[in-house]
């Protein structure tokens, strides 16, 4: 007897808002959208955060040379988006071999640009050197949203963007209700919720020593802000009432290596990885200088219950990190999906050291660090890790 098939279209109301619910990123609800006629009633036009962001009036932090800037000027906050697409296919495993990553950065005006997957580096007016897509219909594709970078930058009461540093923003975190945490002027912390007035600055009192008292990342997760100085002293914060909390140390026995932290999330731990470098005296021009090159990664994970950053095996887990400006975010390698694309076990990031040529194109300063034989390696000289950021695969329609 042959099986009869209900199509999507046909899903009773109640079962299809059941749907629309659980969709996990926004991105999702859209190709939803666009999939049939009855779902657009049930699903808005534009992403409700693109909508709430439109409306938030974030203060500046402090006014500059003119007490009254503050009153002609605010902060528009701005989302990217790390994606990765894959072929549509009937077969799986086959659709599994191959992937590309982008990121696509959109302001509130709903204008769209091409981003590099590991850095602010934008590529809008190279598509053809690069023979990178013009445009690029998602719906073509299988298309997994990884991971949200943001951004503030100084708009004027038009939403014009104002082209003045009032300080310098290292990195932004935003909660799900737009609690939003910055990292600025060389270490320091501070949170706006809507409806405050000012932002509020978040301090680690551990003495004098500034180098300690400067924070080096922040994150959102599980409903809180978490920060880390260069020590690996951990704190996090409570969106709502800011109560800071103590989170983690190192663990005394073991220590932390010298060098740059991050913070990493997975759906189940957060996890410290520690860039450690070499320091190296050139000399251009007659004149010293002082460059440090990175030479491989500590990954640290966070115990809970123990207040304590402790040592990870990542053998079993199959993971892999990617370290980048803005934002880190790591993906696992499941039976099919990435396999053939990513290595485990592995760090990608970005650092000026490793840029190879003065032609930029996607990744072209990123690196490898593989966990199984402790090496660093420049992306340029393995194509089987530089070709998920460029060039594009095969697949994908080059369109005019």
């Amino acid at each position: 007897m042959k099986k009869s098939k209900t199509k999507l279209c046909d899903l009773p109301d109640v079962l299809l808002s059941s749907i629309i619910e659980k969709l996990e990123t926004q991105s999702n609800g859209l190709r939803l959208r666009a999939s049939c006629r009855k779902f657009q009633p049930l699903i808005p036009p534009l992403p409700i955060t693109l909508l709430e962001r439109q409306s938030l009036n974030i203060p500046l932090p402090f006014a500059s040379s003119s007490s009254s800037d503050n009153n002609h000027f605010h902060y528009s906050l701005i989302e990217s988006k790390v994606f990765a697409i894959r072929p549509r296919s009937e077969d799986a495993s086959a659709s599994a071999t191959t992937c590309w990553f982008i990121k696509v950065k959109e302001s509130n005006s709903g204008q769209v640009r091409r981003m590099d997957p590991l850095s602010r580096f934008g590529f809008e007016n190279a598509s053809d050197k690069l023979k990178l897509p013009k445009c690029l219909n998602m719906l073509d594709y299988e298309v997994k949203e990884l991971a949200q970078d943001y951004e503030l930058e100084v708009v004027d009461k038009d939403e014009n963007k104002v082209d003045e540093t009032y300080f310098l923003i290292e990195k932004v975190v935003v909660s799900e209700d737009f609690e939003i945490m910055a990292m600025h002027d060389s270490g320091k912390v501070s949170v706006w919720r809507k409806g405050d007035i000012n932002w509020t600055s978040i301090r680690l009192d551990l003495g004098n020593n500034c180098m300690e008292n400067s924070f080096e990342d922040i994150i959102y997760y599980k409903k809180k802000f978490y920060v880390t100085n260069r020590c690996g002293v951990t704190l996090y914060v409570d969106c709502k009432t800011l109560t800071v909390m103590f989170a983690a140390t190192p663990d005394p026995l073991r220590g932390l290596s010298d060098g740059l932290n991050y913070l990493v999330k997975s759906d189940k731990h957060l996890y410290l990885l520690v860039k450690c470098w070499i320091r190296m005296y050139l000399c251009r021009d007659n004149k010293p200088y002082l460059k440090l090159h990175p030479t491989r990664f500590q990954l640290l994970k966070l115990d809970e219950e123990n207040n304590m950053w402790v040592d990870f095996d990542l053998i079993s887990e199959n993971r892999v990190f990617f370290v980048g400006e803005g934002c880190c975010f790591s993906v696992g390698i499941g039976v099919g999906e990435f396999a053939g694309t990513l290595k485990r076990n592995c760090v990608y990031f970005s650092d000026s050291a490793f840029a190879n040529s003065d032609d930029a194109y996607p990744g072209w300063t990123s690196a490898v660090f593989d966990f199984d034989d402790y090496e660093v390696w420049r992306f340029s000289k393995f194509p089987s890790h530089s070709r998920i950021f460029w060039p594009p695969p095969a697949w994908i329609e080059l369109q005019d």
